[in-house]
């Protein structure tokens, strides 16, 4: 192992241990009591948070102040110690970090579920550093069908003692996950590879480039080029452009935004090169994507 790879595992393994030791004491001290859920009625407003796949956020200290659909309008909550948030994917909510808060957020990707840890101290809107741990290789049966099961009470808004026993009972599936040695370990470039798509699927709407992702992952961005090319049979930017695509047309056949709005959601400043890049991709334009979906709609509910 090269000394560059050795730190980073150890990094990695560092992570991981504080993640686990934070969830650990987390559900040895408390029980879940309220589990709010966001949905995705109402067009996310800038700044707010939007993935393609669901997070589950759990205060550890603090007021975790956010912004969240519910039923067709804009809620704001205040969940605590003892509180989730659960966010079904293509939702959004947008977290006030004007005040001091401690939060661990997990991502369920499709491939693998990553945990952030985030201790912030107020003040700003966006929290300077996490603590990141993951499980690469998918989930395992019973995480998957707990996951599965909360995405149907979130989409009913379900009420009583159900999402909280579910939300408790992920969270100590996901600790037994990050604690279990994983039977068949990935290559390093694939766990690389798998971390760098989830970190664009989480911050997509922002002005993410090649060499920003590659900075924040301590790469080359050459590297990083290397990685998509070799492992996802695609460049970086058709990957970027892929996933702000897949949110387009989900907010095309949603929502009553205009083509502008909907480029700025996605993070394109320019709504004729938004339009270029998703006819190239979808073979369509987005007026005649969303007239086509509105038509199916129509259709299936005659």
């Amino acid at each position: 192992m090269k000394p560059s790879d050795a730190r980073s595992h150890a990094r990695i393994s560092s992570a991981n241990q504080i993640v686990i030791h934070t969830l650990e004491e987390y559900l040895r001290e408390t029980r879940i009591r309220r589990v709010h859920f966001g949905d995705g009625t109402t067009a996310p407003p800038p700044l707010a948070y939007v993935t393609n796949f669901p997070r589950l956020s759990v205060p550890l200290a603090g007021c975790h102040i956010m912004e969240v659909a519910r039923s067709g309008r804009t809620e704001t909550i205040k969940p605590v110690r003892s509180h989730a948030v659960f966010v079904p994917d293509h939702a959004w909510n947008k977290p006030d970090w004007s005040s001091r808060v401690d939060v661990l957020t997990l991502l369920f990707g499709v491939k693998q579920i990553g945990v952030s840890l985030v201790r912030h101290k107020g003040g700003s809107q966006v929290p300077a550093s996490a603590v990141k741990a993951s499980v690469h290789g998918g989930y395992d049966v019973p995480t998957h069908s707990i996951l599965a099961t909360l995405m149907v009470l979130a989409a009913d808004h379900t009420r009583g003692p159900l999402p909280r026993l579910l939300t408790e009972s992920l969270l100590h599936a996901c600790l037994r996950l990050l604690k279990s040695p994983q039977k068949q370990r990935p290559r390093k470039a694939i766990r690389t590879y798998e971390s760098i798509c989830l970190y664009v699927q989480e911050h997509f709407h922002s002005p993410i480039t090649r060499e920003s992702v590659a900075r924040n992952f301590g790469l080359a961005p050459n590297h990083v080029s290397r990685l998509f090319r070799k492992e996802g049979f695609m460049r970086f930017n058709d990957y970027l452009n892929l996933v702000r695509v897949n949110r387009a047309k989900f907010m095309l056949q949603n929502y009553s935004m205009t083509l502008k709005e909907i480029a700025a959601s996605c993070c394109y400043s320019d709504p004729a090169y938004f339009c270029r890049v998703f006819k190239k991709t979808c073979k369509v334009t987005p007026t005649e994507y969303r007239t086509r979906s509105t038509t199916q709609v129509s259709a299936g509910s005659n």
